[in-house]
C-alpha cells in the first residue's frame, strides 16, 4: 500500500509542474488583455473630451488627461483641430464644421518580475463630431452675429 501512496503523491506533483506554467501564462494574458482594454477604453475618453474642449474653444487639459491614461510618465500624445463646413455656405464662410481629436498612447515593456517583461501597448483612438463652437469668443460666432446682424440692417431699411 505504500508503494501505492508515493506514485499518487508523485504523480500530483508531476501534473502541477506541468500545469502551473500554463496557469500562469494564462494569468499574464489576462492581465495584459485586461490592461490593454483600460488603456483603450481611457483614450476613447480622453479624446471625446478634447474633442469638446477643442470644439469650444476652451483651454486644453492635456496633463490632467493624460494622468487619467497612465499617472506615470506623459504616455499620452493629443492631437486636435477643426475642420470647416464641407460645402461652404456663401455667407458664413470659414465656420467651424466639426472637430477631430485623437490620443496616441505609447507605453513601453512592463516588468513584472526578474525573468518576464509583459509587450508593450500601442493604440490610437479618435473622436470626432460636431460641437458647438459658436460662442461670442470664437471667429465662427462673430461670423454668424455679423451676417444676422447685417440682414436684420438691410430688413429694417427697407
Amino acid at each position: 500500500m505504500n508503494g501505492r501512496r508515493n506514485s499518487a503523491c508523485g504523480q500530483s506533483l508531476l501534473e502541477t509542474v506541468l500545469v502551473l506554467p500554463l496557469l500562469l501564462i494564462l494569468l499574464g494574458g489576462g492581465y495584459w488583455s485586461y490592461r490593454d482594454l483600460s488603456l483603450a477604453s481611457s483614450a476613447e475618453s480622453a479624446a471625446h473630451a478634447q474633442m469638446l474642449r477643442t470644439g469650444r474653444r476652451q483651454a486644453g487639459i492635456e496633463p490632467l488627461l493624460s494622468g487619467t491614461i497612465h499617472p506615470g510618465n506623459s504616455v499620452a500624445r493629443f492631437e486636435s483641430h477643426n475642420d470647416p463646413l464641407i460645402g461652404e455656405v456663401p455667407l458664413f464662410r470659414g465656420l467651424a464644421g466639426r472637430t477631430i481629436a485623437s490620443v496616441n498612447v505609447s507605453l513601453e515593456r512592463e516588468p513584472v518580475g526578474a525573468f518576464l517583461d509583459l509587450p508593450s501597448h500601442t493604440l490610437r483612438r479618435e473622436a470626432e463630431g460636431p460641437v458647438d463652437c459658436w460662442g461670442k469668443e470664437s471667429t465662427s460666432g462673430s461670423t454668424v452675429r455679423r451676417t444676422v446682424q447685417g440682414i436684420l440692417l438691410t430688413g429694417a431699411l427697407r
